[in-house]
């Protein structure tokens, strides 16, 4: 099984970024590779549909939800990835906020590690624009 992680220190308070990032509904709010993002109960269980910039759609569905985290699993999309479970989370250390974003999968491709860390450096990078980087 492969695994992706990725740690972004922010300089904003952890409640104003949990506020941005911390709905399951909301990653069409800050990912750049998401248009839409739309919920549906499937099986009783809340799940997104993202509609990805120049189209396609991933179908997300929530597993679990605490304090400053969520976990998600993938159920449809073009990625190539299976057996895809991801948690995002926010904390806070004594001087900044931190984002950690991790994925483990079996890739369908020699290149879905890549893949997968590319998505999170997108959405990471949009982070860092809006609420800047620690001093």
């Amino acid at each position: 099984m492969a695994s992706v992680s990725r740690t972004l220190r922010l300089a904003a308070p952890l409640d104003d970024v949990w506020a941005a990032i911390g709905g399951f509904q909301q990653l069409a709010d800050w990912h750049p590779a998401v248009a839409t993002c739309t919920k549906e109960m499937r099986d009783g269980k809340e799940c997104r549909v993202l509609g990805l910039e120049g189209g396609g759609e991933i179908v997300e569905q929530l597993t679990g939800k605490e304090g400053g985290s969520y976990s998600y699993t993938i159920l449809e999309g073009p990625l190539p990835v299976e057996n895809y479970m991801a948690i995002l989370s926010v904390g806070r250390t004594a001087e900044d906020t931190l984002v950690n974003w991790s994925a483990s999968f079996n890739g369908t491709s020699d290149d879905a590690e890549d893949v997968i860390a590319g998505i999170f450096e997108a959405g990471f990078d949009t982070l860092e624009k809006r609420f800047g980087k620690p001093v």
